[in-house]
């Protein structure tokens, strides 16, 4: 995470800013693993400072992704895309003023919470996965088009986040794949439904991006029937398969 946030302070590069942002989101998933023992100390709360720093570069990241989705979507709004470069430019500029700062944030949070991680039994994070698949299992039977979707588009990316550090104490199958695919078609349903917003003035450009919401929706219902069975279940590939 830091290595990604020093990259970026020296080139400036989107890429290091995005991977800075999803190591963000991976020891927040840990940490939300952690806390959930319910007697380990409440690691996500020192992590509060790493977050505000998580937002200030969501600033700089949503107005680069918006000037990439205008251009790509080819509005020819050129005062739109000259708004989003000047927010870019001025939110960098605030950001970088703040690099020591950032920096001192980072260190201290990671000196108090390795301190404060305990282990977690096995028994625990098996529990945990099945909690959190029957709660997503449950939002998606009952399936609304609203931010329960996106919520539970977040347990699963916290759920895939941490399965590399846990899946040797699972004693259920994770369908990784699955899990990618459902979090992707999620993703894109949840970024169409803000650009039907942000190109709400644009009667040609709404229209087509609410057909492709159309699209979108039914995608995710077919593809989460019966979740929990299709999260759960991993098919052995035979050797040459896998080759």
């Amino acid at each position: 995470m830091k290595s990604s946030l020093l990259a970026f302070f020296e080139k400036e590069d989107q890429e290091d800013l995005h991977r800075f942002r999803v190591q963000v989101k991976k020891i927040r998933a840990f940490l939300i693993l952690s806390d959930s023992t319910g007697h380990q100390p409440n690691l996500a709360m020192y992590f509060k400072p790493v977050k505000k720093i998580f937002k200030d570069a969501g600033e700089i990241r949503n107005a680069f992704i918006n000037q990439e989705l205008a251009k790509e979507h080819q509005t020819g709004d050129n005062a739109f895309i000259s708004s989003q470069c000047q927010l870019q430019i001025d939110a960098t500029d605030r950001f970088r003023l703040n690099r020591a700062k950032h920096l001192g944030k980072i260190k201290d949070t990671h000196d108090t919470i390795k301190e404060k991680i305990r282990s977690i039994s096995d028994l625990h994070i098996g529990l945990f996965y099945q909690n959190v698949l029957q709660q997503i299992s449950g939002t998606l039977a009952n399936l609304k088009f609203n931010e329960d979707l996106h919520t539970c588009r977040t347990l699963v990316k916290n759920l895939m986040y941490n399965h590399k550090l846990v899946h040797s104490a699972l004693a259920i199958g994770f369908n990784a794949d699955y899990m990618h695919r459902v979090q992707t078609v999620i993703g894109d349903w949840h970024d169409n439904a803000l650009l039907i917003q942000l190109y709400s003035g644009d009667k040609a450009m709404a229209a087509s991006l609410k057909k492709q919401h159309t699209k979108l929706k039914r995608a995710i219902t077919l593809l989460t029937k019966d979740f929990f069975n299709q999260a759960t279940t991993v098919v052995e590939l035979p050797v040459e398969q896998l080759s």
